[in-house]
């Protein structure tokens, strides 16, 4: 799953204007720690993802055909799928039509995934498709109403 987090934080950090890229959820409990997690220092405005592992369904692991059976170890031919959550988070002016700005930017995060036939992580048989799970708002450590989306991203691998 570290490969894969990995391999998902090389690829969102290379995309212009993403804002801090975080290879864990980030827990913002008050204004300060919501402002360090999630100001752009670059931009100079609340813009920050967070890549975690699926809160249902993380791994989910199938046995197929082949394998030893009852009593014995081993066997490789179980194949889990390990399913990543991209959560991002965008600071709200409905002046500058902010909103447009960051579901450009959730579609440019979940197109970029899927042009990837396969990241390179090591042990990954198949990529999924990147999918948008939701996009709305969040209202984040009792301080601010923020522009949030989620995109899930799952990989099949060979135990």
């Amino acid at each position: 799953m570290e490969a894969s987090i990995d391999a998902v934080h090389a690829v969102l950090t290379a995309i212009p204007n993403i804002g801090q890229v975080h290879k864990r959820r980030r827990i913002l409990r008050n204004e300060q720690e919501a402002k360090l997690h999630l100001f752009d220092t670059v931009n100079q405005r609340l813009n920050a993802w967070m890549i975690t592992p699926a809160g249902n369904n993380t791994v989910i692991v199938e046995r197929n055909p082949g394998h030893r059976g009852i009593g014995q170890a081993g066997g490789g031919n179980d194949f889990a799928t390990v399913q990543l959550v991209l959560e991002g988070y965008f600071g709200i002016d409905d002046a500058a039509d902010s909103e447009t700005t960051f579901r450009q930017q959730m579609w440019t995060v979940q197109q970029t995934i899927n042009s990837y036939g396969l990241l390179n992580i090591s042990g990954i048989s198949h990529q999924f498709p990147a999918d948008v799970e939701f996009f709305g708002y969040a209202f984040v450590a009792g301080w601010a109403l923020l522009h949030h989306a989620r995109v899930g991203v799952s990989f099949r691998e060979r135990l």
